[in-house]
């Protein structure tokens, strides 16, 4: 297995000690880091490619719902409430192009759109860059987040239902993202809006981000996250958890890393001499055994956690490699080591 640990793209000679509000160089979009020492450059260089979609066309196409139970029902609303129901029972979501996107029989159809307008764009970026900024700092500058963004002017896609939400399926971006990606692409974000401006129409989201491994399907041979630009999502600590979630599922399926404890941990205080021979998951505040929230009976800031898990846990000097097309192995849909699937259809 090969450990992706080069040169980072822009010359950085430590750790952060800011953010310049400039744009990183080559294709990227990631904020020049300042210095505060002569340490050594980042073990991985890890390339995040992010496609930022304008607007994404779906439908829902259903029977509608006749359940007082509001979790057996979905709903498209506009600011003064549902416009249509469906029962969760047999929902689907197709292309506007799709022959089954027509009422007929019982199903019914009601299509909307989510948009990114400029301003909303604009933060989607900030907090791309802030993610480097956070995780460059919390790894002690092991870690520089190659940040490539897309923009992507319109998509029209299937989603899949999520609890009694949405989640933008990865072949969705597929035509779009496959020639934007290669085998240096670690993890990779598809960021959507929530709703159309212009309609005021909007899917229900009870879940504005989720997180898929290669198994699951994926864009490329990374893994893979949807994120939507509600109010709660469009946080640094929902990117930061978001991001930390493919690290997770890139460590337990592409890298292999060794985990002492697999989540089965011991009683508080009672870790491994050495944090880097576990890696929490974003929801193990309370039962991280070395963590100060460990024990308690909720989290009482999850952000402070998820820069913990950086800070102690990240194992420094050892490189990283987010990509099954990059680690000398033969698995998932590959026909030989690194070929063949999807490893011959990314970076062309």
């Amino acid at each position: 297995m090969s450990a992706r640990a080069v040169a980072p793209r822009c010359a950085l000679a430590g750790a952060l000690a800011g953010v310049l509000a400039t744009l990183g160089c080559g294709n990227t979009t990631g904020r020049i880091l300042e210095t505060i020492d002569a340490g050594s450059p980042p073990s991985a260089t890890l390339r995040v490619d992010s496609f930022l979609l304008r607007a994404v066309s779906s439908c829902a196409v259903g029977t509608a719902c006749a359940s007082n139970d509001p979790t057996q029902c979905f709903y498209i609303a506009d600011s003064s409430g549902p416009r249509a129901n469906f029962s969760i029972s047999g929902l689907r979501f197709v292309p506007p192009s799709d022959p089954s996107a027509i009422t007929s029989g019982n199903n019914q159809v009601s299509c909307f759109r989510m948009t990114l307008a400029d301003a909303t764009f604009a933060a989607a970026t900030n907090l791309l860059n802030g993610l480097r900024a956070q995780v460059f700092q919390a790894s002690g500058g092991d870690i520089d987040l190659d940040i490539h963004l897309h923009d992507v002017a319109a998509i029209d896609a299937g989603f899949a239902l999520f609890t009694t939400g949405i989640f933008l399926q990865p072949p969705s971006l597929e035509t779009v993202g496959l020639p934007l990606i290669n085998r240096e692409t670690d993890f990779t974000f598809a960021i959507t809006g929530v709703g159309d401006a212009v309609t005021g129409l909007a899917p229900q989201m009870d879940q504005c981000e989720g997180t898929n491994w290669p198994s699951k399907g994926v864009l490329g041979a990374s893994t893979y996250s949807w994120l939507a630009m509600s109010s709660r999502c469009a946080s640094s600590s929902t990117f930061l958890r978001t991001w930390l979630n493919q690290v997770s599922l890139s460590r337990r399926d592409i890298t292999l890393a060794s985990d002492i404890y697999d989540g089965a941990y011991p009683a508080c205080g009672q870790g491994n001499p050495d944090p880097t021979r576990w890696f929490p998951g974003v929801d193990d505040c309370v039962v991280d055994p070395d963590a100060s929230s460990c024990g308690q009976a909720t989290c009482p800031d999850t952000q402070a956690f998820y820069l913990h898990i950086l800070q102690k846990h990240w194992p420094r000097g050892r490189g990283f490699d987010g990509n099954w097309c990059d680690d000398g192995r033969m698995d998932f849909d590959e026909t030989g080591i690194d070929r063949g699937g999807v490893c011959d259809l990314i970076g062309r």
